[in-house]
């Protein structure tokens, strides 16, 4: 029960929430386990005009912390009256549960599970720094997963890897907890710098959908194996880079000079993911954040479909270890250096492209590269250089 001082649920959880599309689908496997970060799902609701009447129950509880009897006495009378309860022969001929009582569990436990657990991501992204360490904490479940058991007690800090697949819910109606802790408790729990986080191993799981098989961590059900605040800051990242190319050249460029320094932002540039350019099919590789918007007349010199400059988690991790020095605030500069500098294209290469402009009297450059289907552009690199760089090092452009 939430403290009797407080009536609504902070903006942070009802902030996640609300901020899903509909998606009507068949099966929940149908939405790949990074969309439920995205998109308010409920199985078998294609063909049924419910969605919008389960989701208002679910908003309002999660808003109010309605508990699971009344969602329940309010819901079901209306899900009946529209058919979409008991057991239904869709047109395929396949029998399919619709509406039941243990169907409302579900969808009640999982929304208002995952909204509240993005909502302590992002307070915990906040004040990390003078709260900087995670303890996972016993269950309040009668029965408890053994390997949840086996994870109680583990101390790591707020960044660490471990979170991003094994932050709770860890399952279905999974009531692990995390709590966040100050380096003081953390030391005083027994936290060992040099004992690693548990090792994580994997097991393959094939999605009857799609044919897809991917590697879920073992102890953790398939669908559950990602952290929704992270998974929030992906696709919130995602959303806002398809839409920018909408917008009229200044709101593009007043867009982007406000995401930069948002959370997903500094999600992509701090590599949070843990992007590890050694593992070819790392999950995270496609990850980007808007850098930049071309204004129309460049975009149309170099060719490009998009006016979008993204910078990719690839690209950002390898910025950081090649450009640490290079600030979040400095990263506000790339909007006025693609608008303003000098432009050229590389010799070798009709996909690379090299921006250039004095600030504050010192020589920077931003290199972007296209994608060879002229749909995408990325922030390659970013840095100040030497005098002796700065000029025509290859052809100019505009």
């Amino acid at each position: 029960m939430p403290d009797d001082l407080f009536t609504e649920a902070p903006e942070e959880v009802t902030r996640y929430f609300d901020a899903k599309g509909q998606r009507p689908s068949l099966d929940w496997t149908d939405v790949a386990p990074h969309e439920h970060a995205i998109a308010f799902t409920v199985a078998q609701s294609a063909g049924f005009d419910v969605l919008d009447d389960i989701r208002a129950a679910v908003s309002d509880a999660v808003t109010n912390y309605t508990d699971y009897g009344t969602f329940v006495d309010e819901l079901e009378p209306l899900l009946r009256k529209k058919g979409w309860w008991g057991r239904k022969v869709r047109a395929d001929g396949k029998e399919v549960q619709l509406g039941s009582l243990r169907r409302l569990r579900t969808i009640y436990w999982a929304n208002t599970s995952t909204a509240r657990a993005a909502g302590e991501w992002e307070r915990i992204q906040r004040t990390k720094r003078g709260i900087p360490f995670l303890v996972y904490e016993l269950s309040s479940a009668e029965r408890r997963r053994p390997e949840h058991l086996g994870w109680v007690g583990v101390i790591l800090k707020v960044d660490d890897s471990f979170w991003l697949t094994h932050y709770p819910p860890n399952g279905w109606l999974c009531q692990c907890r995390v709590r966040q802790i100050t380096r003081f408790e953390a030391e005083e729990l027994g936290y060992d710098p040099e004992v690693p986080a548990p090792e994580i191993t994997t097991r393959p799981w094939t999605n009857r959908k799609t044919g897809e098989t991917v590697q879920v961590p073992r102890g953790i059900d398939p669908g559950w194996q990602t952290n929704p605040g992270v998974d929030r800051a992906r696709n919130v990242a995602r959303l806002q880079a398809s839409r920018l190319d909408g917008l009229t050249e200044l709101a593009g460029r007043v867009a982007v000079k406000d995401m930069i320094g948002s959370a997903p932002f500094r999600a992509v540039q701090s590599n949070l993911f843990k992007y590890d350019r050694r593992v070819p099919q790392d999950p995270n590789r496609s990850l980007v954040a808007p850098v930049g918007v071309l204004d129309a007349e460049r975009t149309a010199l170099m060719r490009s479909g998009t006016r979008t400059v993204n910078l990719s988690v690839a690209d950002a991790a390898k910025q950081l270890d090649r450009h640490p020095d290079v600030t979040l605030e400095q990263y506000r500069q790339v909007q006025d250096i693609i608008a303003t500098g000098a432009l050229y294209e590389d010799r070798t290469s009709e996909f690379e492209f090299i921006f250039q402009k004095l600030i504050d009297g010192k020589p920077w450059a931003a290199v972007i590269h296209m994608s060879r289907d002229r749909r995408e552009l990325f922030l390659k690199s970013y840095h100040r250089i030497r005098d002796a760089q700065f000029g025509e090092t290859a052809r100019q452009v505009r």
